[in-house]
């Protein structure tokens, strides 16, 4: 959710929910709350950057204790979407963590989509996951890479 204020200047908040087999994670809760602001903001793209606070709860497959921790995070994302047949969305987030000494983690997400014919398209995604103190040691990333082909409406 993004409100935005005058001058391309906007305040953001939303959960984030994860499971994650690779790294241990029956589930991850966060919640963001954070300030940002559209570098570009135009009928064919978009583009901004945003700083704030992330509430992170987690629970473990395994017999890890589940986490409660506060981290700061930075970000951003780009939007494509009117380029011809042709979109791209990509986003990074680092997160530090402000009470868990010397972790961090990333995640980083990048979609392409084709457009065919008879509104057809292929579509092809890439999300990358990074935690340097995950609850089982040498399991720090996790990847999914996904192509799809659909039918708009």
């Amino acid at each position: 959710m993004q409100y935005y204020l005058q001058q391309k200047w906007y305040i953001a908040g939303n959960l984030n929910l994860l499971s994650n087999t690779e790294q241990s994670l029956d589930l991850r809760r966060s919640i963001k709350f954070g300030g940002g602001r559209s570098i570009i903001k135009n009928n064919k793209a978009e583009w901004g950057a945003i700083i704030g606070l992330a509430f992170l709860n987690e629970q473990f497959i395994n017999d890890t204790d589940s986490r409660n921790s506060t981290e700061a995070f930075i970000g951003s994302s780009a939007n494509l979407f009117d380029t011809g047949d042709l979109s791209l969305t990509s986003s990074l987030y680092m997160y530090p963590s402000l009470t868990e000494d010397g972790r961090f983690r990333t995640d980083f997400t990048f979609d392409v989509k084709y457009d065919l014919p008879l509104d057809f398209y292929i579509k092809t995604g890439l999300t990358y996951n990074y935690d340097n103190q995950p609850a089982i040691e040498g399991n720090e990333a996790d990847y999914v890479l996904s192509v799809g082909f659909g039918w708009e409406l």
